[in-house]
């Protein structure tokens, strides 16, 4: 008798536990890019071994917006070349981007943060953060799994 609540218990448990794996709903509201501007999605992929800081992300050294893990938000702009950033406290090589962006153009910067880059046994301090321009396929993929944010 024991067993069977035992066994029910952690059927139940299970069930809960894939019923909290769902993804997100799809963000369908987004309009579409004017044909004038260009259009950077910067995106944070949710996961267990990233910090939950959010972090500053600027193009050409002026503030776009602030990404956290599971997020993304959008940013609207004239085309031209861009010096891509996330705020970082520690150096890593590359982790800075420039991408040139043409009218009607929508580019995917992924957000990623090295949790143990530069760390020793004696001490820990500072958060790296990095970007990625991934393919505009991937992106789109990616953006259902996330939520909109004002940035």
């Amino acid at each position: 008798m024991a067993s069977r609540q035992i066994w029910r218990a952690c059927v139940l448990l299970l069930a809960g536990w894939l019923g909290g794996c769902a993804t997100a709903p799809q963000l369908t509201a987004l309009p579409p890019v004017p044909t004038d501007m260009a259009r950077f999605y910067v995106l944070r992929e949710p996961t267990i071994y990233d910090s939950q800081i959010w972090t500053a992300v600027t193009l050409n050294d002026q503030m776009a917006g602030t990404s956290a893990p599971g997020t993304v938000f959008y940013r609207d702009v004239a085309p031209g070349t861009y010096r891509v950033e996330a705020r970082s406290e520690k150096l890593y090589p590359d982790q800075v981007k420039t991408v040139v962006v043409r009218p009607g153009s929508a580019t995917f910067v992924r957000v990623d943060n090295l949790p143990t880059w530069s760390q020793s046994n004696r001490q820990w301090w500072g958060t790296t953060f990095t970007v990625e321009i991934i393919d505009p396929a991937i992106g789109q993929l990616e953006l259902g799994k996330l939520r909109l944010t004002p940035g």
